[in-house]
């Protein structure tokens, strides 16, 4: 019996550890970083292929099985929380209000968000982006503040990989 409990754990932590490899694997594919994105697959795959094997040659240990589903589960999770990290979690939005923009620029300002404000032309013509960088953590409350002052407000957030200079709410400078 302690040597199915073992076995369990070895699976559990493990399957840990290739997910959050996985994971970790993704960001740097994204960031095109493709050396460590291979160096870190081939540990991936190892560590995976050496589970798997000892999985299929116990599979009647139902320990083993949940071990590897909830080593999974907890790698997800794992391994977002490590990809958070490595990202720096910034967001850049782009807000564009048909009426309100002035009001929404005060508005921002007066919360501590710094703003750059460009033109651009939509279907209708020209009109004014206001971009914000920010957290992801204060992406929620941008959004509230942004759709108080104009509901039918167009906004669109993406993540950031490289930043240099700048002002971003939240992050001191180093």
């Amino acid at each position: 019996m302690l040597d199915t409990i073992l076995w369990s754990l070895a699976i559990f932590t493990a399957r840990i550890v290739d997910v959050s490899l996985g994971t970790i694997r993704v960001n740097m594919i994204i960031r095109r970083k493709k050396a460590i994105a291979a160096t870190i697959g081939f540990f991936e795959v190892t560590i995976f292929i050496s589970v798997i094997a000892r999985i299929i040659s116990d599979f009647g240990n139902i320990y083993g099985i949940i071990a590897y589903g909830a080593g999974f589960a907890a790698g997800t999770i794992i391994g977002i929380i490590i990809s958070e990290k490595l990202s720096g979690n910034l967001v850049s939005t782009n807000i564009i209000s048909k009426k309100y923009n002035e009001a929404i620029k005060r508005m921002l300002i007066k919360e501590g968000f710094g703003i750059t404000c460009y033109m651009g032309t939509g279907k209708d013509g020209e009109v004014e982006i206001i971009n914000v960088v920010c957290k992801q953590a204060s992406l929620p409350k941008l959004n509230r503040l942004v759709c108080k002052e104009d509901p039918n407000v167009f906004v669109i957030s993406y993540m950031l990989d490289k930043i240099r200079g700048g002002f971003i709410r939240g992050l001191k400078k180093k």
